[in-house]
């Protein structure tokens, strides 16, 4: 089985929202790509948004709690997390595994050249700059 990333560097949010379209994630691979969002229904369903409900702390090793959308399911959701902050900025580094299936989302059985099992790692690193661009 192949490993492949799939990666944006567009998000829209605050705090306490982030968004990400799927068709802004690039896996560096046009079909692999359009199979994605197909899978995914990104026609019906634009969107990865997850909203914050809280944290066990303000900074350093902390579990994020909240809700994450996908496919037009929201499920509650809690994942560890390094929050780092700085007076014009805050970082959030977090690494969690997404099931698929709990989202409706029907997992392929072959993706492109790489097969893809319902489980899918997701990294993420954000940086949210205070008076940032709108």
């Amino acid at each position: 089985m192949a490993d492949f990333q799939g990666r944006t560097t567009v998000a829209t949010g605050a705090l306490d929202w982030v968004e990400v379209r799927w068709q802004d994630i690039d896996t560096k691979n046009g079909t692999r790509n359009r199979h994605m969002l197909k899978t995914v229904d990104a026609e019906h369903f634009p969107t990865i948004r997850f909203d914050l409900g809280g944290t066990t702390a303000d900074t350093g090793q902390v579990r994020l709690k909240g809700t994450l959308t996908l496919h037009g399911v929201s499920q509650p959701v809690e994942w560890p997390a390094v929050i780092r902050a700085w007076p014009e900025s805050v970082a959030v580094a977090a690494d969690f595994p997404v099931d698929m299936r709990d989202y409706g989302i029907k997992p392929p059985v072959k993706f492109v050249i790489a097969r893809m099992g319902p489980v899918v790692q997701v990294h993420v690193r954000l940086v949210f700059v205070k008076g940032g661009a709108p």
